[in-house]
């Protein structure tokens, strides 16, 4: 579906790189992954205009009576073929607490919400970068004693927060290793990308950009 504007049909189809972050305008994606502490989490996600992308991940853990969901929003700056920057908003998923009468074993669930800059750099079929910014995580409160029973109180602190990223794809399929501290966030993820009303080519499916002298036509005489 091309846009009535023919600057903003321009800037939609003009050529842009894989992204590890950002959705494509009018692109859908689907994805799981897994890692610690969220064990595993399906989710999906949308592009709009480029530059914002909407999305929502769930898990179901042993223990919990329902599903998890938790929003995910990526907000793109700026980007280009080579380089991109913006701000994400993400979450971490973490399994229920064990039950026990140990003092050192959590008895609250945690949580931990991730805000940070993101910048990216992406070559052929590799986009990678690092995270910067602020996690704010549900921690133990040195303010209160344990409970009789064993069990210990929670509260919110906010602390620096950052991570590193790698995705190795096209514009259609990919796999990305994401790593976050100082709440130790460590995932493998596969996506696949379709386009809804995106209104760039449709291709994408086979990496691109393994560029060297065999892959030149042989100059005519």
């Amino acid at each position: 579906m091309q846009s009535r504007s023919p600057g903003l049909h321009r800037y939609l189809t003009r050529d842009l790189a894989g992204s590890a972050r950002f959705l494509d305008h009018g692109v859908v994606a689907v994805s799981v992954a897994g890692g610690y502490p969220h064990r595993y989490r399906v989710g999906a996600a949308i592009g709009l205009l480029d530059h914002l992308t909407l999305g929502a991940q769930l898990h179901w853990l042993p223990g919990q009576p329902r599903p998890r969901v938790a929003p995910q929003i990526a907000l793109a700056f700026y980007r280009w073929y080579a380089f991109e920057m913006g701000a994400v908003y993400d979450r971490s998923l973490y399994p229920p607490p064990i039950v026990d009468f140990d003092p050192s074993t959590p008895s609250y669930q945690r949580d931990a919400h991730w805000m940070l800059a993101t910048f990216a750099v992406s070559q052929a079929w590799l986009s990678g970068g690092f995270e910067v910014g602020a996690v704010l995580a549900r921690q133990r409160d040195p303010a209160r004693d344990d409970a009789d029973d064993g069990s210990n109180y929670a509260a919110w602190r906010m602390r620096p927060g950052g991570g590193v990223f790698l995705r190795a794809g096209t514009r259609r399929w990919g796999f990305t290793a994401n790593m976050r501290a100082p709440w130790l966030f460590a995932e493998f993820a596969f996506d696949l990308r379709f386009g809804a009303f995106e209104q760039r080519a449709r291709g994408g499916w086979r990496p691109r950009g393994f560029a060297s002298d065999r892959d030149r036509r042989a100059p005519r005489r």
